[in-house]
């Protein structure tokens, strides 16, 4: 199991905070302290139960009943006042895209580079579209923001999930391409089952231990650079991710994921996550040109969780578009009843040009159709 465990590495090792006083920006200060030494001591434990640490520590909080400025106000004296390590990421902002606008998801973003935001919508509102279209044109900061159909989502991945439920809880996510590539892909999902009922036992120990409630996994088959989902599919499909046919393999891919999804608890998307800036062979089809966001959309219908971490030129990004954007996502998350999620930058390139992307190194700019 050591050998597995190296190959599906735990990606993120999430607590879901409880805030029981919006209104007091120190008392949500006091729960993301809180949280913020239960994600930390869980890792510890982790890596004494199973040999491994997780690589990211994430904090979340539930969607806020709070408006515009007195969100921004009482998350941002919050965080400025708690004193958190800074090893831990921060889902802050989770909220109702009506609720808020453009410049407030921007200031919570401009708190720090380990502060993420989120929104919801269930349909393409004008709101939830000039938002998306103004975040995506910050540049790196968009990539710590997401928006997210139809609803909040529970899940241990960022920028978009929420914490839910009355009391808190943990949660975690893995990476594991690895642990597939070059592999006949049934064989390789049961040892992903084995791994993950693994790493759900650890969890519930820690969970107990700590007096947290444990969430769940999100199995999502998501990438990392090398360790590419595309790289699985274009295997499985014997034929690229732009080609006829990878809807149809990344749908069997999201059947295995849910068979694994009988045996433990799960959370979040549970779906295939392509990724563009974080995969490098997405990142190489979108430097040929047949990776475009319309075919990215394309595969949300049948499959994959939606428009994730696309650069795209500036020149053609407008609130229109962006509001096309979420009505094609809208409409495959009713179809699909799963829920997906959007997460775009818009920068002054075209496409077939890179730009540098902070930790994510040179990314392509994909056309939108």
């Amino acid at each position: 199991m050591a050998v597995r465990l190296d190959l599906a590495r735990i990606r993120a090792l999430t607590v879901h905070a409880v805030i029981d006083d919006w209104s007091s920006p120190e008392a949500v200060a006091s729960s993301l302290r809180r949280a913020a030494r239960a994600v930390r001591e869980a890792g510890r434990l982790l890596g004494e139960l199973l040999d491994t640490e997780p690589w990211t520590l994430r904090v979340t909080l539930p969607p806020t009943p709070l408006e515009g400025e007195e969100a921004v106000r009482v998350l941002s004296e919050a965080y400025r006042g708690a004193g958190l390590p800074g090893d831990v990421f921060y889902g802050l902002l989770r909220a109702d895209a009506g609720a808020v606008e453009p410049s407030h998801v921007a200031e919570i973003l401009g708190l720090g580079g380990n502060v993420f935001a989120s929104i919801y919508t269930p349909v393409a509102t004008e709101r939830a579209a000039e938002i998306l279209h103004r975040v995506a044109l910050l540049g790196l900061p968009a990539t710590r923001f997401a928006v997210t159909v139809p609803g909040p989502v529970e899940t241990p991945y960022f920028p978009a999930g929420a914490s839910g439920g009355p009391s808190m809880g943990i949660s975690a996510a893995l990476l594991y391409p690895r642990l597939l590539e070059g592999r006949n892909l049934y064989a390789a999902f049961e040892d992903l089952a084995d791994v993950a009922a693994t790493v759900e036992e650890a969890l519930v120990k820690i969970a107990d231990r700590l007096g947290l409630e444990y969430r769940g996994l999100d199995m999502s088959l998501s990438p990392w650079m090398e360790e590419s989902a595309a790289r699985i599919i274009e295997e499985h499909s014997d034929s690229t991710i732009c080609s006829l046919g990878a809807a149809a393999s990344v749908a069997e891919v999201e059947e295995l994921i849910s068979d694994v999804c009988l045996d433990v608890e799960c959370i979040g998307f549970n779906q295939v996550m392509l990724a563009v800036a974080e995969d490098d062979v997405l990142k190489e089809r979108g430097r040929e040109g047949c990776l475009t966001a319309y075919k990215l959309l394309h595969l949300s219908y049948a499959c994959a969780s939606g428009l994730d971490m696309a650069v795209v030129p500036s020149s053609r990004w407008s609130p229109a578009t962006a509001k096309a954007v979420l009505q094609e996502i809208a409409v495959a998350s009713r179809l699909k009843s799963r829920p997906l999620a959007a997460r775009v930058i818009a920068v002054d390139r075209e496409p077939g040009e890179e730009v540098q992307l902070g930790r994510f190194g040179e990314t392509p700019v994909i056309a939108l159709e």
